[in-house]
């Protein structure tokens, strides 16, 4: 019996938790401990339910900083978001991390999005490993390349936000760890298990073999109850916060497409205003496997663990990304001629017109199944068990 640690630091959604959850039961069903430190407690909570483990608030910072360079280019700047210019913000949040691995004195430490946890683990005889998207590991360059491609940004720059990061972290580091010499040896000595395949990988190419395959969990279980009527089908996971959300209501009432939503944080208000005879809100997180298989299309803001999951079914996506790792992810999509993307610094999009062009172009329908034909293998349950044996592997101090 081992005892592994799963924490998740930065990000939203589901996406980090749901991949986690069938290799959570693969887990325990071997005997092992699991505890989860989760970014959002209320999410974990509902991702892995009764499971026999242990759900505790990983160490976060809650500070905001203002004056720093919009919007940020590469990882260093992610990171300046989060503590990593504020040297005592740092040293506390790696305090509070060191002090949970004292706690629960982990074998394994998987981190999905969980730079800070890495870090603290340093030096300990703890096994590593990162899961998830490709996103939250830079390549191993430096500076950190920018990661909004159509922007002209000065090298330096990107080296300046390096460096100022690197010095800040290495100033709280124990003074027995050893300094990094550059921001992605935070990944050293790492196994990683991406969730996805190369061709989503935003930094590509890296090894195929760090790749887990198509595996996208579950986070619900409602049943869609689709709106009696012909037509083709949609499947809209989507948030209210995202600045469009009534441009995007407004062109699925209007699609005439039978269209079944989730919503996060939907006021009645805005059920009220949209529901009709093409439209239906669900109240609970649905089963995304039954809503996808059973759709023609899916909206959604490019959250990792939903694109994948269409894609292993071989639906098209229209997306609308949020925020940079979620515009990434939608980028890898369009690339690949599986969806479409609405650019989110677009000030007025046109929603409805792109809504339109996704249920009418057939070629994107075609890219989707031949993306789902070619990564038909390895299928969800030999990836489950794949990643439970290899955490496991780590876990015994075998190569994995």
């Amino acid at each position: 019996m081992s005892r592994i640690l799963f924490a998740w630091e930065l990000g939203g959604g589901f996406g980090h938790l749901g991949p986690f959850r069938p290799i959570a039961e693969a887990l325990l069903a071997r005997g092992h401990e699991l505890t989860v430190a989760a970014r959002d407690v209320q999410s974990a909570a509902t991702v892995f339910g009764a499971l026999p483990l242990e759900i505790v608030q990983a160490p976060l910072c809650v500070k905001t900083y203002n004056g720093l360079a919009e919007p940020p280019l590469n990882f260093a700047e992610i990171l300046m978001r989060y503590g990593y210019f504020d040297a005592p913000q740092l040293s506390g949040l790696l305090r509070a991390w060191r002090g949970l691995l004292d706690i629960v004195r982990p074998n394994v430490l998987v981190a999905d999005h969980a730079p800070t946890a890495l870090l603290a683990a340093r030096g300990r005889k703890v096994a590593l490993a990162v899961t998830g998207g490709a996103f939250c590991v830079p390549p191993p360059v430096s500076p950190t390349p920018n990661m909004r491609h159509w922007v002209n940004v000065p090298a330096q720059r990107l080296a300046n936000s390096d460096e100022a990061v690197l010095r800040v972290i290495n100033s709280v580091l124990p003074s027995a760890t050893r300094r990094l010499g550059a921001l992605h040896e935070i990944f050293d000595r790492v196994n990683w298990f991406f969730n996805g395949v190369p061709e989503l990988d935003p930094f590509g190419p890296r090894d195929p073999s760090s790749f887990l395959g198509l595996n996208s969990g579950a986070a619900g279980s409602a049943l869609p109850q689709w709106p009696e009527r012909e037509g083709p089908r949609i499947f809209a996971y989507l948030n209210s916060d995202y600045r469009h959300i009534e441009a995007t209501l407004a062109a699925l009432a209007a699609s005439g497409a039978s269209c079944v939503i989730y919503l996060l944080g939907a006021t009645p208000a805005i059920r009220q205003k949209y529901q009709g005879s093409n439209l239906v809100f669900s109240a609970d997180l649905l089963d995304i496997d039954r809503a996808v298989t059973e759709s023609n299309l899916c909206l959604c803001h490019g959250n990792f663990g939903t694109v994948v999951e269409v894609l292993r079914r071989g639906k098209p996506l229209l997306l609308l990304p949020m925020d940079l790792e979620k515009f990434l992810t939608a980028s890898s999509v369009e690339r690949i001629g599986a969806g479409r993307l609405v650019h989110p610094e677009s000030p007025h999009p046109d929603i409805a017109g792109a809504l339109a062009h996704a249920l009418q172009t057939t070629s994107l329908a075609e890219a989707a199944r031949a993306f789902a034909l070619k990564h038909r293998e390895p299928s969800v349950d030999t990836i489950t068990a794949s990643a439970a044996r290899r955490i496991e592997a780590l876990a015994q101090g075998q190569p994995e």
